[in-house]
């Protein structure tokens, strides 16, 4: 019963033994009528814009990953992936005190995280990961860094250039088992981390940093659908691949306003 396992009674009731996330094994947002819990609603600021509470959740991914580095004020990171979580994981760290490079693929998605105000990023397949941290940071390397790419070259690239005593947090989902070599982990003392999702202070956290201006959230927003072109969203999202980011379905009408406590029919 969730709640009662060993996870749920340490207070990492996130990684329940019988975790059941709405929207996958759940039933989610998609539909006529949704009803929560009371105790997991999270008041949100009477300023907030719709898209600013819609990336609140995606934020706290990201809060909860890089809680789990621990202390990285002063460090030079590196974020694996720039998509939406891999680039509010780097504003995160950023908001955070650390020295942030983000790598991808995608000129579009990199452009964005210039924009959100990561000032240091690099094609992954036209410069390898220690030319890349060397060009950022010089002979120090990095400490920390975070896959959310959930591919193994990233990994592996990662594991192989990260400074001895150096932490990799694991934020994005393998379809695949990766390989990764243990011997230098083992070596070089590094730590292998794992996150999922987030708990309630995340959230808040995650707020409190869009409040104040530490995570961009306008560059992220890349189209809004109706609620009635609910499968046309997808098909964007599909169709734009490496060229989206957030893609927004519009539950009310715009003249409500931008916030969230006007009455809704």
């Amino acid at each position: 019963m969730s709640g009662q396992c060993k996870p749920c009674r340490r207070g990492d009731y996130h990684i329940c033994d019988h975790l059941k996330v709405q929207g996958f094994q759940a039933p989610g947002c998609a539909q006529q009528w949704f009803v929560t819990a009371v105790e997991k609603v999270v008041p949100l600021p009477e300023d907030f814009t719709f898209e600013q509470g819609a990336l609140v959740e995606p934020a706290a991914v990201a809060v909860h990953a890089v809680v789990r580095a621990g202390d990285v004020a002063g460090q030079n990171a590196v974020v694996l992936g720039a998509g939406p979580i891999g680039n509010l994981v780097a504003q995160v760290a950023r908001a955070s005190d650390a020295d942030v490079l983000v790598t991808d693929l995608s000129d579009f998605r990199l452009d964005v995280a210039r924009r959100c105000g990561i000032s240091h990023t690099s094609r992954a397949d036209r410069e390898t990961l220690w030319e890349a941290t060397a060009r950022a940071f010089g002979s120090s390397g990095f400490d920390v860094a975070w896959d959310c790419t959930g591919c193994e070259a990233p990994v592996d690239a990662a594991v192989g250039s990260i400074a001895k005593g150096g932490r990799l947090v694991v934020v994005g989902v393998f379809a695949e088992k990766p390989r990764v070599d243990l011997g230098l982990v083992q070596d070089r003392e590094l730590s292998l981390l794992g996150t999922l999702m987030y708990r309630r202070n995340d959230y808040q956290r995650a707020i409190e940093l869009i409040v104040a201006g530490k995570i961009a959230t306008g560059p992220l927003d890349s189209a809004h659908f109706r609620f009635e072109d609910y499968a046309a969203a997808y098909e964007f999202i599909e169709r734009q691949s490496d060229r989206s980011m957030k893609v927004f379905i519009d539950l009310f009408d715009d003249s409500i306003g931008p916030g969230f406590n006007g009455e809704q029919n």
